[in-house]
């Protein structure tokens, strides 16, 4: 490839990036509420042209071997989800495209290796300080009063990981210095406005990885880090048990209660249980188990084990059923249970190898975004929308810089 032809793709990335922060992270919920909710779908496709471009400028049409394994996985379950049945075929095929939205947009990023210049990051910065000033209004309006948090942003859910993203693309654009650590500190901590229990764990993290992991420190087992570690999930359980309270001991088990007392969430994760041991061992197939279109096409699953009578989960008012994504996973079985979590552990190991080589931000930021979704999966299905796409872009950006370097 060409340098003209790397820059081309530099330059465009730039311009994806910057439009898909602005109208698919920050604005996103006031246009879905206008009628269009393609926006993240739109960036998927030009991120995959631009992908294809790449591979057919190299001589040796240069493809990932991962990603053509996971492209290979996703057909395996699109195939065996149409022979098995899980839901109408339309059902199926488009929640095969919402699954497999966030690995197009990591490997694709990943496999371009775009380089923003210094230019490019500065412009990133002022644009990040300008959205987070305008998310923090919108925050302390949301504070107040909820209403004009819908007028002017979405749900209070949204400011957390609005603040999440632009923290996070503000720390990868900048020197990584001290006042660029208090800066990502600064915007993060407006997610706290959401009074989301999650973002509290996230921001207690995010503050120790920040200012504890540096060129002195070493990811190995040793007394240090075990404190470390220890003083984290402390931290993060401790802002985050109200939650943990409500759904795991209240409102699930331990509770006494019957499963059909449960609330929808916990329902979700009681039942995924059932549906890994009677679909052994490739799971229930797509749309038809604690996914949107599972919702929208309403599956038998559902009616099979009784939860069709839940609130939230019904077939009239299925606003729950995409609540949580841990729970969804059971549409892929005990195998793709493993499979997804063999895929972040091999980032995770990726991550720590690129800090043993002296990439301090990268790695950090890497560790962060995995985290920041093995924590998101737990209550929400972030991953597979438009703000889970965007993390999932900065992840590939992060490991091609640690390829490139």
């Amino acid at each position: 490839m060409t340098g003209s032809q790397q820059a081309f793709i530099n330059r465009q990335f730039f311009n994806l990036a910057l439009f898909m922060l602005i109208f698919g992270v920050m604005f996103y919920d006031r246009i879905n509420a206008l009628g269009f909710s393609y926006v993240d779908e739109i960036c998927a496709v030009l991120l995959v042209l631009l992908y294809l471009y790449k591979v057919f400028a190299t001589r040796s049409w240069a493809f990932d071997r991962t990603f053509l394994i996971v492209i290979f996985i996703f057909v395996f379950y699109l195939i065996y989800s149409i022979v098995i049945g899980s839901n109408s075929i339309s059902a199926i095929v488009m929640d095969c495209i919402i699954q497999i939205k966030p690995y197009l947009s990591f490997f694709c990023v990943y496999g371009l290796c775009p380089v923003l210049s210094a230019n490019q990051k500065r412009i990133i910065r002022q644009v990040i300080v300008l959205c987070s000033l305008y998310l923090l209004i919108a925050g302390v309006a949301g504070f107040v009063d909820k209403t004009l948090l819908e007028l002017t942003f979405g749900h209070e859910s949204r400011v957390a990981t609005a603040s999440s993203i632009l923290a996070m693309f503000y720390l990868y654009c900048s020197d990584y210095r001290k006042v660029d650590k208090w800066i990502f500190v600064l915007i993060l901590a407006i997610g706290l406005l959401s009074t989301r229990s999650k973002h509290f764990g996230f921001f207690v993290f995010c503050m120790l990885f920040v200012f504890y992991l540096n060129r002195s420190s070493k990811l190995q087992l040793n007394l240090r880090n075990v404190f470390f570690i220890t003083a984290a999930l402390g931290l993060t359980i401790l802002a985050a048990w109200d939650k943990i309270y409500y759904y795991f001991v209240t409102g699930g088990f331990g509770s006494g209660r019957t499963p059909d007392e449960m609330y929808a969430r916990m329902a979700l994760y009681y039942f995924s249980t059932l549906v890994l041991r009677d679909f052994f061992p490739f799971g229930s197939g797509f749309a038809s188990y604690a996914t949107y279109t599972s919702g929208v096409d309403y599956s038998s699953v559902y009616v099979k084990y009784g939860m069709s009578n839940m609130f939230g989960l019904t077939k009239s008012n299925p606003t729950f059923i995409a609540d949580t994504y841990y729970p969804a996973l059971a549409q892929f079985g005990y195998v793709g249970v493993a499979l997804f979590f063999y895929f972040w552990v091999h980032l995770c190991k990726r991550a720590i190898k690129t800090f043993t080589k002296g990439y301090i931000k990268e790695s950090v930021i890497a560790l962060l975004i995995i985290l920041f979704f093995l924590i998101e999966c737990t209550s929400d299905s972030t991953i597979t929308h438009n703000r889970g796409m965007f993390m999932m872009m900065m992840l590939g950006i992060v490991f091609a810089d640690g390829k490139n370097n």
